[in-house]
């Protein structure tokens, strides 16, 4: 059988999208070595080589066999546990796995790939063996190595990787485990001895070693103990090089286990007629997951269950079948191996056997002596367990020898699961992130935008806890109530979303108190103040409320200020019935606020893009800023953007239209057009609205603008999605060769916007991968009539119709069409057209 593939594209898109994120986790809980699909799957959802590589590091760093396991983790862990399960069905986690590391190791780069290359500390001057290189002795050596320690790994096999050897190729590509070790002995100063047998790892302490790590794993194999056994093949010999093994007839494969269902199907595949597992277990109580139980079944491989061999017979030196027996479990006791009985008078001779492969278990070839510093892992120290469970255990065993190096008490940690340990040495944030707002110095360019998740004392400490390094408080103004509806929020399909609740029905007053508390707590966080005034006509009024509005806040400490222009005008509407839709309206207001306010006190005015031409806004804000040469002022842009939606309610005839502020990732490409349109005009920007991941963000800087402002992407992900917004900007920007934030903004400047009249007209034509068509049919769906399908309905495209237009390839769920440069006979049949 072949190995397994891969993940497509289209289908590793598809599985990421599902994902929620959980906030507890569940899957990370369900994993044996903490590997947590929330984080690798969040790392990787712009799907960017950078957020590749990203995502494999959160796998190897705690799974240093991480792509192994994306082929061999049974479904019994993670994907048990997935959220989703309850749903629909639970995402694909151990593919999706296999399918980020695999990506990150083709990607090029340095000898593997693009993965993770965690940096070790300073030698520490210590020796430590590990005996079996095998998943835990390999997690245990990896986690030694990047500690600082000189790691030598001794091993009777010629290569590395112990049991993984006798996994099936259908099963684990020998490509994937040769690279999972590779990069496992590359962490480090990792010496690995093959054909080398240890049989007292105490003689190495004696050789100068500081501590061992048994890790020897089950090499000698169980026997059943019974007559003609010698003639049975070892089910382990069997899976270590079946090119040693040929069969012919009725195949018997005694035991009920993983290792007993790949005996069975590779008995097929090197020529058994047929196959049959005779086992004590029933077919529910065998320790199988679903793809081992559907293998049996698609192989055809018969089940024998409650059934034990009393002999197995031979003539002239060949089985010529075997004597069984029936077993049964007393009532109310769980299956164990030592709790059958035989069943009186069940006796049987089976006539029909050829061939016996016995694969019940194995034991430890290694004892290890009682001796604090020798450490056991992996299934010597637990049984036989999963692989992902034996990585865990040696990542255990490593964090119990460095404590004891460190002459540190012996941590309590469980041996094979849960373990705290993570591959020390990895920069998440490749380049610095700092950065300055009008001079003050700040972590990074991120912050909170005015909203839900800002509003009050309790939401910033929680955000700053979380690491944000700053965050607008959300909007209060003085005086009466702020009416705040829940009807108006809303959802819309994918990440985009619509609101009206960016106003806090706080009271200013209680907002000044929050903000103080908040400076004098977290001086080294950017705490802005956000407000508002009112739009009457009356100006004399009218600029009062804006400047008191103004001076409580600075009396407050307010390290900024925001005042939100989208707020209605009132009037006929010839001007725009927003605030800052109106040039004059808005100059007017910007110039009451620098008059009267400190100049020391940065000022941000929050626009809208809806508007005709957000430039003679900003145009209009430019002029007042020069005549104030000295304050600290600048824009927010682009801010939410209004829209109706309807739902029903009171209105019987109808469904209710309600305004609602779009926000989140559908109005990202209104922000970057409202950027680039007022990066000529020079006046500081913050950027805000669509902003849900860190290339956006990045967009955003590279436009212009200085800091960037998120709301949206907090209430689907949580406070804790900094980190990965941090670490995703930070290499980005390693990626491309970008030094620092200052760097960074302004980079597609001066000229953001290639010219429609500038872009290419060559006309390429549509191609579909048979391998990934599903033969839906949709394609043919295209409007010029240039897709119909063949007799196996599949696209073929008419290079006379076919006007390169794309539709189709971005129509495509499977991946299957994409476009190419068209050939001479294309470009003919189209100019013939």
């Amino acid at each position: 059988m072949p190995p397994p593939a891969l993940l497509s594209d289209a289908q590793l898109r598809a599985e990421i999208a599902r994902c929620e994120a959980c906030e507890e986790k569940p899957c990370r809980e369900a994993c044996p070595a903490r590997c947590s699909a929330a984080d690798f799957i969040l790392a990787a959802r712009v799907g960017d080589l950078p957020d590749v590589r990203r995502a494999a590091a959160e796998i190897l760093l705690q799974n240093p066999l991480g792509g192994v396991c994306g082929f061999v983790c049974p479904d019994a862990l993670c994907m048990a546990a997935c959220a989703r399960r309850g749903l629909d069905a639970p995402i694909r986690i151990p593919a999706v796995q296999a399918a980020l590391v695999e990506r990150a190791r083709r990607a090029g780069g340095g000898p593997h790939g693009n993965l993770p290359a965690p940096i070790a500390a300073p030698s520490t001057g210590r020796r430590v063996a590990v005996v079996g290189a095998g998943p835990a002795g390999l997690a245990a050596a990896a986690m030694l190595a990047l500690r600082g320690h000189t790691v030598v790994v001794f091993d009777e096999q010629d290569v590395p990787g112990g049991t993984l050897h006798r996994i099936p190729d259908r099963r684990l590509p020998r490509a994937v485990l040769r690279s999972d070790v590779a990069w496992a002995l590359s962490l480090g100063s990792i010496a690995l001895r093959p054909r080398s047998r240890v049989d007292d790892p105490a003689t190495l302490l004696e050789e100068g070693f500081h501590a061992v790590v048994v890790a020897a794993g089950l090499t000698v194999p169980l026997a059943l103990g019974v007559p003609g056994e010698d003639a049975a093949v070892r089910g382990l010999d069997l899976l270590r090089d079946p090119s040693h093994h040929r069969f012919a007839g009725h195949a018997v494969v005694v035991g009920g286990g993983a290792t007993a269902v790949d005996c069975a199907v590779t008995a097929l595949e090197r020529g058994a007629r047929s196959v049959e597992l005779i086992a004590l277990e029933t077919w529910a109580e065998m320790p199988l997951d679903a793809t081992a139980r559907a293998e049996v079944l698609s192989a055809g491989v018969a089940v024998t269950g409650r059934t034990r061999i009393r002999r197995i017979r031979l003539h002239g030196g060949r089985i010529a079948g075997l004597d069984t027996e029936r077993v049964a479990l007393p009532p109310d006791r769980p299956f164990h191996p030592s709790s059958v009985v035989g069943v009186r008078g069940s006796a049987a001779f089976r006539p029909d056997v050829d061939h016996v492969i016995v694969a019940i278990g194995a034991r430890c070839s290694v004892a290890w002596p009682d001796h604090p510093l020798v450490v056991p892992a992996g299934d010597a120290r637990n049984g036989p367990t999963y692989v992902v469970s034996a990585v865990a255990s040696g990542k255990n065993a490593a964090e119990e020898v460095d404590a004891l190096l460190a002459g540190q008490p012996r941590p309590i940690v469980p041996r094979h699961t849960h373990g705290p340990g993570r591959l020390p040495g990895w920069r998440a944030i490749p380049v610095p992130l700092d950065t300055r707002f009008f001079g003050r110095p700040i972590r990074s360019p991120f912050l909170l935008s005015a909203g839900p998740p800002t509003d009050g004392y309790q939401q910033m400490q929680r955000a700053y806890e979380a690491g944000w390094s700053g965050g607008v408080l959300k909007t209060a103004f003085d005086g009466g109530s702020v009416h705040i509806p829940g009807a108006c929020m809303f959802r819309f399909p994918g990440d985009t979303w619509g609101n009206c609740d960016n106003v806090s029905d706080h009271p200013l007053d209680r907002a000044c108190e929050e903000i103080a508390r908040l400076v004098e707590a977290w001086p080294d966080r950017l705490t802005i103040g956000s407000t508002g005034g009112p739009i009457t006509g009356d100006d004399e009024r009218d600029r009062a409320a804006w400047v008191s509005n103004t001076r409580k806040l600075e009396d407050a400490g307010a390290m900024a200020i925001e005042y939100s222009l989208s707020c209605p005008q009132g009037g006929d509407g010839t001007e725009g019935d927003i605030v800052s839709q109106n040039a004059r309206l808005t100059a007017k207001i910007v110039e009451w606020i620098l008059e009267a306010g400190r100049p020391g006190v940065p000022k941000l005015f929050k626009l809208t893009a809806a508007v005709t031409s957000i430039a003679a806004i900003g145009k209009a804000i430019e002029e007042v800023l020069g005549r104030h040469p000295g304050a600290a002022a600048g824009v927010t842009l682009a801010n939410t953007f209004p829209g109706l939606t309807f739902r029903w309610g009171d209105k019987p005839e109808w469904e209710e239209g309600i305004v609602v502020g779009l926000s989140g990732a559908g109005i990202a490409p209104v922000t970057n057009l409202t950027l680039a349109s007022v990066a000529h005009l020079g006046v500081p920007v913050s950027g805000n609205g669509g902003a849900m991941d860190h290339h956006t963000a990045a967009r955003f800087l590279a436009l212009g603008a200085e800091t960037v402002q998120f709301c949206s992407v907090i209430l689907k992900y949580g406070l804790s999605v900094v980190d990965d917004l941090h670490s995703g900007l930070s290499h980005l920007m390693a990626d491309r060769g970008i030094p620092d934030v200052a760097t960074l903004v302004g980079r597609a400047l001066p000229r953001p916007i290639r010219a429609f009249p500038d872009l290419s007209a060559e006309k390429r034509i549509s191609t579909c991968d048979p391998d990934l068509c599903l033969r839906c049919g949709n394609c043919v769906r295209c409007p010029y009539l240039a897709i119909v399908l063949d007799v196996d309905r599949r696209p073929v495209t008419d290079p006379a119709r076919c006007t390169g237009c794309g539709l189709c390839t971005l129509q495509c769920f499977a991946g299957a069409l994409s476009l190419r440069e068209r050939t001479a006979v294309d470009r003919a049949a189209l100019a013939g057209a």
